[in-house]
């Protein structure tokens, strides 16, 4: 059981990952708007806009997903690690 928390951390790690290249996806896509900003066309500067909150909104709910997923592999670490520590005592006990 306890090898399972060997695997959790690669992936804890992985979601870490992915949230900074979120993170940087972001930054980038701020930078976008910006520039957009300036356009003098108001239909475009509005579908621009529009087209920018709706890719928010998918990345605010990407970055929820992933935060709410490692927080699961932390619960499984954790009960992982309670139920290591139980079955160690039981041993000692039996010893």
């Amino acid at each position: 059981m306890a090898n399972l928390g060997e695997v959790l951390d690669p992936v804890r790690k992985q979601v870490i990952d992915v949230k900074d290249a979120l993170a940087h996806t972001r930054y980038r896509y701020s930078a976008l708007d910006l520039l957009l900003e300036n356009i003098s066309d108001s239909k475009l500067r509005a579908a621009s806009q529009e087209i920018f909150a709706v890719a928010s909104e998918k990345m605010n709910a990407v970055d929820d997903m992933l935060h709410e997923f490692y927080q699961r592999l932390s619960a499984v670490d954790r009960m992982l690690q309670i139920y290591d520590a139980s079955e160690r005592r039981r041993e000692a006990a039996r010893d």
